[in-house]
């Protein structure tokens, strides 16, 4: 007898405990959002490095072997990108403070730190302009010594850059207060 009550324990034991456990999901079964939507879409993804990789002067480095440029047209590409870097690191020195300004005010929803975030935001944009126009005067020297069918490949390229260049700006900078 007690032999039969020992199986029929033994049987019905995990058929108790499913059904106190309810439909098998729990409270860490279920999927949570540690940080709203709303909260992370706050502030800007842009970095420095994707400012940097917009250089035309390294896409046409590159695409050195679609531009056809002999060695020493490549050397003048390299010498040319290494004195931008070292001319415009104040710039993307800038820039990055910006930046960091910038994503702090984001989160913070103060007046001061909308009055920061107008301000960095600003500064973003005059730094980029200038950024820009160095990178326009640098490609306007390096372009003029290439030959006819060179000059109108790189400036197709350089405008298709230009062109996914200012709207990854336009979708990095989203979500920041605009003035």
């Amino acid at each position: 007898m007690t032999g039969r009550l020992l199986v029929a324990a033994l049987l019905l034991a995990p058929s108790i405990a499913f059904a106190q456990r309810g439909s098998g999901r729990t409270q860490a079964d279920r999927k949570t959002d540690l940080f709203p939507k709303e909260e992370m879409s706050k502030g800007p993804t842009l970095r420095v490095r994707d400012v940097e990789e917009q250089s035309p002067l390294k896409l046409l480095i590159e695409k050195r072997k679609d531009l056809k440029l002999t060695d020493a047209q490549f050397a003048q590409f390299k010498s040319a990108e290494d004195k931008f870097k070292e001319q415009n690191a104040p710039l993307f020195k800038s820039l990055d403070s910006y930046l960091r300004d910038l994503k702090n005010a984001a989160s913070s929803p103060s007046d001061e730190a909308r009055t920061k975030g107008r301000d960095a935001r600003s500064g973003i944009m005059e730094v980029l302009k200038e950024l820009r126009t160095n990178y326009d005067a640098s490609l306007k020297d390096l372009l003029a010594p290439l030959d006819a069918d060179q000059q109108a490949k790189a400036n197709q390229l350089v405008e298709k850059q230009r062109e996914e260049g200012d709207k990854m700006l336009r979708e990095k900078l989203a979500g920041v207060e605009r003035s």
